[in-house]
């Protein structure tokens, strides 16, 4: 009696203790019963082959691209409106905002004109300066030839009547020069005599002296050199004639008529007009402000077709070929899928054509870098869209799968089907319905992502197969084991 109430109270005293003793006995019990459990589930996995199903299916092959979505046609309008002379066109009226649809030709922006009439005008009062004083220079010139020809006249008749009296007096010139001359040869000859007495006849009947006869011969020499630097002077003046004249000409054809024509040209560009149909897409002036010559107006996109620009890999852009079919998703429209076709694949990487074009607007693309992190060249493609969308927005992420190839309703297993033998031949290991195994050889076709076509004698769809898979079933006790 005292022993059972010695363990009565022991029990008491030590209640909560015991309690947890029991909770741990009862918890290794559950681990060594989950645990023979887990162990025979194991075994059977490993003994049970993993198996699937030859099918008929449509396969594809195809390169998944990332891109982004433009517009069918982008056109950035400016204006060189302003002309020679004019800036800071004052902006009149701007007709459309952005988001705007416009049709081609529609004006959109215009530009107040006032400060072309006024450049035309300055430009007429300057034509008018620079052609009066082209014709007074010619004026001028023809003044001085018509002086230059009386001059000469003048000038011939003083010298046809010089020398008519040098012809005239000839006879005694050289009469008495003879005499002159004999007589400074030889003193004591008599011609001295006769030099003095001639040179009286000849002075007192005649009126001249040997120095007087010949200082009209030099008077003539002079006159003669004056004729000749006169025609000189008028070949001169004809050719600064000549040269007037073509300035004239040239300004009043070409210079003066250019002028005019960037004027009438910039006073027809008041009005800008949409050269696409489209909506507008971004507005860069407002009415009021002043438009510098060549900035950007406004932005129009064509919409009606859209196009996928994206970039590939070198390892894939020799596969892709205009025309190939693709089907493009947008993260906007969730899992639908739009059908496309390729219109463009770039012969040279996008690092190639931003090096060429550096000083260009470089090839904007989809989203992707010239090159990647480790060098591999990227290739630009275009994807036209088949059908239009109303949700669909420019520069909208596309996620698109180009189809290289595809084929219907074949006989197909997934990729880990397929066995090599030692030979490189390929096959399938049929499992019959006793659990018997076959190796059955077979032919790849087409490969997708994840099934291959196959094909040869033997296999029928139905058939169940073996796949051979590199992971093995879980080891580890505590992957079995869960707590209710």
């Amino acid at each position: 009696m005292k022993v059972l109430k010695a363990i009565g109270g022991f029990l008491k005293k030590h209640l909560k203790l015991i309690i947890v003793l029991a909770i741990i006995v009862a918890v290794i019990l559950f681990v060594r019963h989950r645990a023979k459990v887990a162990a025979e589930e194991m075994m059977a996995a490993a003994n049970e082959p993993v198996t699937s199903e030859i099918k008929k299916m449509d396969l594809q092959q195809s390169v998944a691209v990332t891109g982004t979505l433009t517009a069918k046609d982008t056109a950035t309008v400016t204006s060189t409106i302003g002309g020679t002379g004019v800036t800071g066109v004052k902006v009149s009226k701007v007709n459309y905002k952005e988001g705007d649809y416009v049709e081609a030709g529609t004006v959109v922006v215009e530009f107040d004109g006032d400060d072309f009439d006024r450049k035309l005008a300055e430009l007429n009062a300057q034509n008018n300066i620079d052609n009066t004083v082209s014709a007074k220079d010619i004026t001028d010139y023809q003044k001085k030839i018509e002086d230059a020809l009386k001059d000469i006249e003048d000038t011939q008749k003083d010298i046809d009547e010089a020398q008519e009296w040098l012809d005239k007096n000839e006879i005694y010139y050289k009469d008495i020069k003879d005499a002159f001359e004999n007589g400074q040869k030889n003193p004591y000859s008599g011609e001295t005599e006769r030099y003095l007495e001639q040179s009286a006849i000849v002075a007192d009947r005649y009126g001249f002296t040997i120095d007087s006869y010949e200082a009209k011969q030099k008077e003539v020499e002079t006159m003669k050199d004056k004729i000749e630097t006169l025609q000189g002077n008028i070949t001169d003046y004809q050719q600064l004639i000549e040269i007037a004249q073509l300035k004239q000409d040239y300004a009043q054809s070409y210079t003066q008529v250019d002028a005019k024509d960037d004027v009438y040209e910039s006073m027809e560009k008041t009005q800008v007009s949409a050269p696409i149909s489209g909506y507008i897409i971004t507005m860069n002036v407002e009415a009021g402000n002043n438009y510098t010559q060549g900035n950007t107006v406004f932005t129009i996109a064509d919409t009606s077709e859209f196009v996928v620009e994206a970039t590939v890999n070198e390892y894939d852009v020799s596969n892709i070929k205009t025309d190939l079919p693709a089907n493009i998703k947008f993260e906007a429209t969730g899992d639908e899928e739009f059908e496309g076709q390729v219109t463009f694949v770039s012969v040279a990487s996008e690092a190639t054509v931003s090096s060429n074009n550096s000083a260009a607007a470089a090839y904007s693309s989809a989203g992707a870098t010239a090159a990647t992190s480790t060098g591999t060249a990227n290739y630009k493609i275009k994807i036209k869209l088949t059908e239009n969308d109303e949700r669909l927005r420019v520069g909208m992420t596309a996620k698109a799968s180009v189809i290289l190839n595809s084929v219907s309703d074949v006989l197909s297993v997934p990729y880990d089907c397929i066995q090599t033998d030692d030979d490189g031949n390929n096959f399938v290991t049929v499992i019959a319905d006793d659990g018997t195994k076959t190796d059955v050889p077979v032919t790849k076709g087409l490969e997708s992502d994840y099934y291959v076509e196959i094909s040869g004698d033997g296999i029928k769809e139905g058939m169940t197969v073996e796949a051979i898979v590199s992971d093995a079933p879980s080891t580890d006790i505590m992957d079995y084991m869960y707590f209710e």
